[in-house]
């Protein structure tokens, strides 16, 4: 579905200095003509010189777990759309942490679907492959979703509460987002390329297939069905499915690290180890064409991935920009 209507909008967008935040930011400037209002919880704006950008209305301090404080800032901000890059996004720590996640992905999402009807806002919102128990991967917009561990049931439920809610939104599944970012906190890609180089071992699964996404990709699918004011359901992962292990290897080779420190594994080893405690598809990946025809993107594979990232810590590090792994 295609809504019409003015081109400048306003876009409220929350989770503002996380991993995907950060790269949404940046390609709307980039790429929009939309007016930004950033919001994110911590006190001050980690972005530096933002607020001499002309259309950045401002910084707020909000997290979308606080009823009171979402509706006051957003009514104030009355954007057009809100674009929730908020998350909980450690899956093996849903598992211990239910009540925290739940509160962040469902809960939170469910606050500012009350102030977007108020605001007559659309949402865009991030949800994950993690949906599917992986017995028929590659996934379509069409399957039906089937999570096996409590971080895809709380992204299913987020999903219902936008189906319900009687707005009109955006739904994106994305699956292992890596990549880089001045402030990053920690995804798969980033992990290895930091204990490889600090001489440590990586187990990496070898029955474990997903398809990895380059964040910079899926920012862009974000800004695109914004500007273009596409509603529904849209798959936005990776075109190559490998296993944890290959990807292990791919991240070495293109960053010349050693790749001999790159243990393989299983996933029932990595549980039983205590390294993982959710349980996962053994084979996850989604079917993005839709995405790709409606957006005008293309989703990058492994290589070409891995050496856009490479190259954004080499910018960052000359820049002299603050490059942290959490």
């Amino acid at each position: 579905m295609i809504l019409h209507g003015k081109s400048k909008e306003t876009v409220l967008i929350t989770g503002c200095h996380g991993f995907l935040g950060q790269h949404v930011v940046r390609l709307f400037l980039e790429e929009s003509q939309c007016v930004l209002v950033l919001t994110a919880r911590e006190e001050k704006s980690l972005f530096t010189g933002m607020e001499k950008e002309p259309r950045v209305r401002g910084y707020h301090m909000m997290d979308i777990t606080h009823r009171a404080e979402v509706k006051d800032i957003i009514t104030a901000a009355a954007p057009d759309v809100i674009v929730n890059c908020a998350a909980f996004v450690k899956v093996d720590d849903a598992e211990t942490h239910r009540e925290e996640a739940w509160r962040t992905n469902v809960s939170g999402l469910e606050h500012l679907t009350e102030v977007a009807r108020k605001v007559d806002a659309r949402i865009v919102h991030i949800s994950s492959d993690l949906v599917f128990d992986g017995l028929r991967a590659p996934y379509t917009e069409s399957d039906a979703p089937r999570p096996i561990n409590y971080y895809g049931r709380t992204k299913l439920a987020s999903e219902n509460v936008l189906r319900t809610s009687g707005l009109d939104h955006t739904i994106f599944r994305t699956c292992l987002v890596y990549g880089a970012a001045e402030q990053a906190k920690a995804n798969y890609a980033l992990a290895v390329v930091e204990s490889l180089e600090r001489g440590e071992p990586v187990y990496a699964a070898t029955d474990l297939l997903s398809a990895p996404t380059l964040v910079d990709d899926l920012a862009l699918a974000v800004v695109r069905a914004t500007e273009r004011k596409r509603l529904g359901l849209y798959h936005a992962g990776g075109p190559q499915m490998i296993t944890r292990f290959e990807f292990a290897q791919r991240i070495a080779d293109i960053f010349d690290l050693n790749a001999g420190l790159i243990i393989p594994t299983t996933i029932s080893e990595l549980r039983s180890s205590g390294r993982w405690r959710a349980e996962r598809p053994a084979k996850n990946g989604l079917v993005s064409l839709k995405a790709q025809t409606d957006l005008g993107i293309r989703l990058s594979n492994v290589d070409d991935g891995l050496r856009v990232m490479e190259r954004e810590i080499r910018e960052m590090i000359d820049k002299e920009q603050m490059y942290v792994y959490e």
